[in-house]
């Protein structure tokens, strides 16, 4: 690959570990401040569904516009709306409440920006090296997740929130500066952009699809999927705050990044043989809902750091694979739109997961939990926080029902056969 895709991997690096610190010391933050699973839940799931609604939308833009100019763009909003968050928590008007609108505005913006950013990394590399990009920049994300928690925690504890803030901002800017000096294949110009036309756009890339067999199969199961990790995604922060403090939660979450990241050096070194093996796919996501179970079973962060690495590198190399295969088959002309749908389809359930695990999980943990204790504590243990490790239990073992279920999906059969022939030309 070119040099220049390993300064923008640098670039990048550096921006995703400030936005993951940030992230963190708000999931912190949210918890300190209200003490319940379903405060988090209600920030999140405005996120996700958001998210979800404009999703195709922000496909219709990176087919329309220079990506490269949209990403700036999106990181540039989304750095001004920190900044008034930073400045909010350094006032004490920070409110639960006060973070619904931004909520919103991240749900939008981030969703954009990630559907842009996949389709302008499928713009600066050839057919054969899709999946190697893919995983260079599961990378990037997997340090992010590696030091953004700890480095979120340790900042968050001297300087508060506000200080979290001002170091993402800072390294969002040199993300800007990186990306800057890329050059971006141009857009063909189309007609003008309207209502009419999107809506048209978005049918076009909706044919496209369905046509796909194999990608549409892949990405209904991500979907399923995607609806149990939003579980996990607010159940996690309460299990763990609850026999351990905001630098326990940091330990897990960057065990989660270091076994991210080594995932990603596998994925690098067996490129090749991944590329289109939609069969190691199914086995990572098998390995997925196992290590969400032996995280459940006991309040240990050990445990729970085991349940970190195994996901961790299953879900990088299942990702490397997915990816590597919607950039094959995609073509420049539809691959904003493509890539928009996927996202859309595969997280269109998380929010439901996300709105559902809070107040489920405070069920569980209050009051069923307690009058069960005889019953779920060989499964869970006992202690405080055992009702949300119920909750995480199923969900593990639903996981690990859905990949067994399409274990010989003949569309997954006929994808892998159709990247191979693709890269392979």
């Amino acid at each position: 690959m070119s040099k220049k895709v390993y300064l923008l991997w640098f670039g990048q690096t550096v921006s995703w570990t400030g936005s993951s610190m940030s992230f963190f010391a708000i999931g912190v933050w949210i918890f300190e401040t209200t003490g319940k699973a379903s405060a988090l839940s209600t920030i999140l799931f405005t996120v996700a569904i958001v998210g979800v609604v404009t999703g195709p939308f922000g496909g219709v833009l990176a087919d329309r516009f220079p990506r490269k100019t949209l990403i700036i763009t999106f990181d540039l909003i989304i750095a001004v709306l920190m900044c008034v968050i930073g400045y909010l928590a350094l006032n004490e008007a920070l409110t639960l409440t006060s973070l619904i609108p931004f909520a919103l505005a991240f749900g939008i913006f981030e969703i954009a920006h990630w559907t842009t950013w996949s389709a302008f990394l499928g713009d600066v590399v050839k057919k054969n090296e899709v999946t190697k990009v893919s995983a260079l920049f599961e990378s990037a994300e997997a340090i992010s997740v590696l030091i953004g928690p700890i480095g979120g925690a340790f900042i968050y504890s001297f300087f508060g929130l506000t200080g979290v803030i001002l170091v993402d901002v800072i390294t969002c800017l040199f993300g800007i500066a990186t990306i800057t000096l890329f050059k971006s294949k141009k857009i063909e110009p189309k007609s003008n952009l309207s209502v009419k036309n999107i809506y048209f756009d978005l049918i076009e890339a909706y044919n496209w699809l369905k046509k796909q067999k194999g990608l549409l199969s892949l990405v209904l199961i991500l979907s399923v999927c995607n609806f149990l990790w939003g579980f996990t995604q607010v159940l996690i922060p309460p299990m763990i705050l609850s026999f351990a403090d905001a630098t326990g939660l940091g330990i897990v979450e960057s065990s989660v990044g270091l076994a991210f990241l080594f995932g990603s050096v596998i994925s690098l070194r067996f490129a090749d043989w991944l590329q289109g093996n939609l069969k190691v796919a199914i086995y990572c996501g098998i390995l997925g809902g196992l290590a969400l179970i032996i995280g459940s079973v006991r309040p240990s962060i050990f445990l729970l750091c085991i349940n970190g690495v195994i996901a961790g590198i299953s879900g990088t190399v299942q990702y490397t694979v997915s990816s590597g295969a919607w950039l094959a088959i995609t073509t420049e002309d539809i691959r904003g739109r493509a890539l928009a749908l996927r996202g859309t389809i595969a997280q269109m359930l998380r929010p439901l997961g996300v709105v559902i695990a809070g107040p489920l999980g405070d069920y569980l943990e209050f009051t069923f939990y307690p009058k069960n204790v005889d019953m779920l504590y060989p499964l869970v243990g006992t202690g405080p926080g055992r009702g949300y490790a119920f909750l995480y239990f199923l969900v593990g073992i639903f996981y690990v029902v859905i990949w067994v279920l399409n274990f010989n999906n003949k569309n997954l059969k006929f994808l892998s056969k159709q990247v191979i022939e693709i890269t392979n030309n």
